[in-house]
This record gives structure tokens, sequence and C-alpha cells, in this order.
């Protein structure tokens, strides 16, 4: 089990230096119906990725990541980013452990933090399946909920984490959560 989590915390620290997915994304228009909505394009190896970010929600990218804030909301923030993987890796007991206690151990100076839920493919992104963490914790005295959707491609772990105060994550985790069915390579 250690040489995997160096393995994985390795991975992390790699993240930028070797990432395969460019989020510093180019806007295109799609029309459907008669309605019009913009796209972002990422793009992996010169393959475009279209994404459909949630209605209203701007956004702010490098070549790593890309951030998302919901409209007149100053806590509460979506984040899709990504780690190399060395080897291709399945959601098996083992890695989701893993992946729980990277999770736990990611919220700093959090009080009351505890797992509320764990769920195997919350929703089917392109094919890949996904495993989804979601904590609650207190931070400077109000409570908070953080939810992170994994999806691995051989090469590339991609992460989908949200956070907000409590009272408003239902809200944000669903328009979130719908928009990554849109996540589509072309």
């Amino acid at each position: 089990m250690k040489p995997l989590l160096f393995l994985f915390y390795i991975s992390l620290a790699a993240a930028p230096a070797r990432a395969s997915i460019d989020f510093n994304p180019q806007v295109a228009e799609q029309a459907l119906a008669g309605i019009v909505f913009k796209q972002l394009i990422f793009h992996e190896q010169n393959k475009p990725i279209a994404y459909q970010q949630p209605r209203g929600w701007s956004y702010s990218a490098d070549a790593g990541r890309i951030r998302f804030t919901p409209p007149d909301v100053a806590q509460a923030h979506a984040v899709i980013e990504q780690s190399p993987l060395p080897a291709p890796q399945k959601f098996d007991e083992e890695t989701t452990k893993v992946l729980q206690q990277d999770i736990l151990n990611s919220v700093p100076n959090a009080e009351n933090l505890r797992m509320i839920g764990t769920q195997a493919n919350p929703v089917i992104i392109n094919n890949h399946e996904t495993y989804e963490v979601t904590v609650e914790y207190e931070l400077y005295g109000q409570r908070f909920a953080t939810s992170v959707i994994f999806m691995n491609l051989p090469d590339t772990q991609v992460r989908f984490r949200l956070t907000s105060r409590k009272e408003d994550f239902e809200r944000f985790n669903k328009a979130f959560r719908a928009s990554l069915y849109s996540w589509q390579w072309q």
C-alpha cells in the first residue's frame, strides 16, 4: 500500500509538467434546436474535448486546470484538474481507499471533518467509469462540503471537484454534475 501511496503523491506533484489535457479553452458556439449555447474546447494531444460549463458560471484556466465560479456566491467553486497516472488504474478497493484518504487529507485546518459518502459511477463520462468521494467539514466557523469525482484515463487522472458552503452544496453539486455529461472527445 505504501508504494502505491508514494506513486500517487509523486504523480500529483508532477501534474503540471506531465498532464495530457490542456485546460486553456477555446470558446465555441453550438446551436441545437435553435438554441445557441457556448462550449469550452480543451485539447488532449491535439484531440478536442468539448465541455459545456454550468450556465452563468465564470471560469479561469491554465494548462493544468480550470476553475469555475457560480454567479453571486463568494464561497463556492468547482475545479477540473488532472495528474498523470504511472499506469492504468481501476477503481478497486485499494485504489478507492487511497482516494478517500487523499480527499480527507486535502482539507487543511478543517474541524469535524467526516466522509459523508462514496459512490461508484455517479456519472459515466464519455464511457469512462468514475468514483466520487464527498466530505463535510467546518472551516472558520462555517460548514462546507466538497465532492470529488475521479475519472481515470490510461495515463491521466481527471478530478472534478466542487466545494461550497453546506447550505448551497446540493444546488451547485447538481449543476456541476449535470455539466459533466457534456464532456465529449470529438
